[in-house]
């Protein structure tokens, strides 16, 4: 017995010195960092850190239309370039458009400390960036996955800001509800509706889990969550997030051949906790309340499900929900088009607040 106690902790000091030289080497990065862009500004934020934006500015004639304000998704995504190309769609019609990295992603800068990341803490960040930088009135508000999460949080606990707001496959209310056998509540207040047939994206969940992260990465991660520590810098742990993402880029999309490039604007950190919603107040009763039109647009194969999606419409006051045949979760990466046209078409409805 002894001799097995013996031979077991040889075994797994072992492993453990193993596991610990594997750690300890660097991850080799696969696609080339985020560079700014000629049309590249900053915003220096109260908090003592830089936001990065590109502001695409209203072709033609001055016009009063409030300004749009574009949320990316994630958390720890960015602005691809695609974004500040539909951007130049609602630019040519009278709208300032700006484009911004979230804290902690694409050109903006890192914080110290992973937990330093917030949804809340962003949601901080648009409202300093309406009342404080573009000394705003209101604004228009488009959020993509993530970003649409943000744009109704936002919506719902400051409507007076928002002149209208568009949410691009957003992802669910938190918290999420359940009943006491532990079934999602939403799947069963929202079915799928007749007349709305979803498909399935390309199967990626093998090489989006977890587990096929270099163990490094999965170290950071464990280390980031639970001591609020980093073990990668944040230039050597992002490039692992952009290596990720053109893994799962696929997904993103009905037809694959219509996935555009990575653009190496990945925020591994702020990927991490920004994804923690406890302390987040659930904001259905105040969306509920908020006045605002609202529209939720969704692909046909999205991989984010209609219950989840459709929740942000069904109970706002003024929401409704458009579906998107051949569109994936990125909308205008396979029907750029048809995303233009519903978004143009909701912005040049009368607002009700006019009259």
């Amino acid at each position: 017995m002894k001799k097995f106690l013996k031979w077991s902790g040889l075994a797994i000091l072992a492993l453990i010195a193993v596991l610990a030289v594997v750690i300890a080497i660097p991850v080799a990065p696969t696609i080339e960092r985020i560079q700014p862009r000629e049309t590249t500004q900053y915003w220096q934020m109260e908090s003592g850190y830089r936001l990065a934006y590109t502001h695409v500015p209203a072709a033609g004639v001055e016009r009063s239309n409030p300004p749009i304000i574009f949320l990316h998704g994630g958390p720890g995504g960015y602005i691809h370039s695609s974004y500040i190309e539909r951007a130049q769609t609602l630019a040519a019609e009278g709208y300032d458009v700006y484009l911004y990295d979230q804290i902690g992603s694409g050109l903006s800068d890192r914080l110290p400390r992973p937990k330093d990341y917030s949804f809340q803490g962003h949601a901080r960040d648009l409202d300093e960036i309406i009342s404080r930088h573009l000394s705003a009135d209101n604004a228009i508000l488009i959020g993509q996955s993530y970003g649409g999460m943000l744009v109704s949080y936002y919506t719902a606990m400051h409507p007076d800001r928002v002149h209208r707001a568009i949410l691009t496959s957003p992802g669910d209310i938190e918290p999420g509800l359940f009943d006491e056998a532990g079934n999602w509540i939403n799947a069963e207040l929202y079915p799928v509706p007749d007349g709305i047939e979803f498909r399935a994206p390309l199967d990626r969940s093998d090489e989006m889990g977890i587990s096929s992260w270099p163990t490094r990465a999965v170290a950071s991660i464990a280390l980031a969550m639970t001591f609020d520590t980093k073990l990668m810098d944040d230039e050597e742990a992002d490039s692992v997030l952009n290596t990720v993402a053109t893994q799962i880029t696929s997904g993103m999309v009905c037809d694959p051949a219509n996935v555009l490039p990575e653009e190496g604007g990945g925020g591994f950190y702020s990927h991490g906790h920004s994804n923690w919603f406890a302390g987040v107040d659930n904001w259905r009763e105040e969306l509920q309340q908020a006045d605002v039109p609202l529209l939720v647009l969704q692909g046909q194969c999205d991989y984010i499900p209609y219950a989840a999606s459709y929740e942000h419409a069904a109970i706002a006051p003024q929401g409704r929900y458009e579906f998107i045949e051949g569109a994936g979760h990125i909308i205008w990466w396979d029907e750029p088009d048809a995303w233009t046209e519903a978004v143009l078409g909701f912005l040049a409805e009368p607002h009700p607040t006019s009259d």
